[in-house]
């Protein structure tokens, strides 16, 4: 992997970490993670850039907002960045970016596209008795071990996935909330803590 200041599309900040880490030793490269990268975090980033270096040296900027403002003051030095210095910039989706930061930055998508397996939710029936007997079904398939981590996570992508095909529309903020909980799924959540919640948000989206 070459060094270079690049924005990463990606919803697993995990895995980018452990990637860098295995790259550089630690005093090359800078960490920095929030759920919403607001001013403070945009000044701890342009202090933290100018400390010199004489090798090159990796912030890594991981949020799942970032600000209008910090990314407006984030911009003459990602333009200009002192000698050393590379800026990564991770985000879940490209259209967080202000269209200013994407132009001065390469970038590199690895969201992977999730072949979605039908879910045979009816959305148009789409009520709290129905949701509470598809969310039990789903939690008695994962005590006996018959859902597992990895299939709930593609089931949550093919909730998803099925509820834009049937006509529900999502705003900005909603995938933001999704990735949340992908994000807890993945760090072990149960079938009940993030499939009740996704369910009751579509079922709101459609009415």
């Amino acid at each position: 992997m070459s060094l270079s200041s690049k924005i990463i599309i990606s919803d697993n900040f995990e895995s980018i970490k452990a990637e860098y880490s295995q790259l550089l030793k630690p005093e090359y490269l800078k960490i920095f993670e929030y759920e919403n990268l607001l001013m403070e975090g945009a000044r701890e980033i342009i202090s933290q850039a100018y400390i010199a270096e004489n090798q090159p040296k990796v912030l890594l900027i991981m949020a799942n907002k970032y600000g209008i403002d910090p990314q407006n003051a984030l911009l003459k030095i990602l333009e200009e960045p002192p000698r050393n210095i590379i800026f990564v910039l991770v985000a879940p989706a490209k259209n967080i970016f202000l269209p200013t930061v994407c132009s001065r930055l390469g970038i590199e998508n690895r969201v992977k596209l999730a072949k979605s397996e039908p879910t045979g939710i009816n959305f148009s029936n789409l009520n709290l008795a129905y949701i509470n007997d598809y969310v039990a079904t789903q939690v008695a398939l994962e005590k006996s071990d018959k859902l597992s981590k990895t299939q709930l996570l593609n089931l949550l992508k093919s909730i998803i996935i099925d509820a834009v095909k049937n006509g529900v529309k999502f705003s900005h903020e909603d995938y933001i909330y999704f990735n949340k909980l992908y994000r807890i799924t993945d760090l072990n959540a149960k079938a009940q803590t993030t499939l009740l919640p996704l369910l009751l948000l579509i079922m709101q989206r459609i009415k």
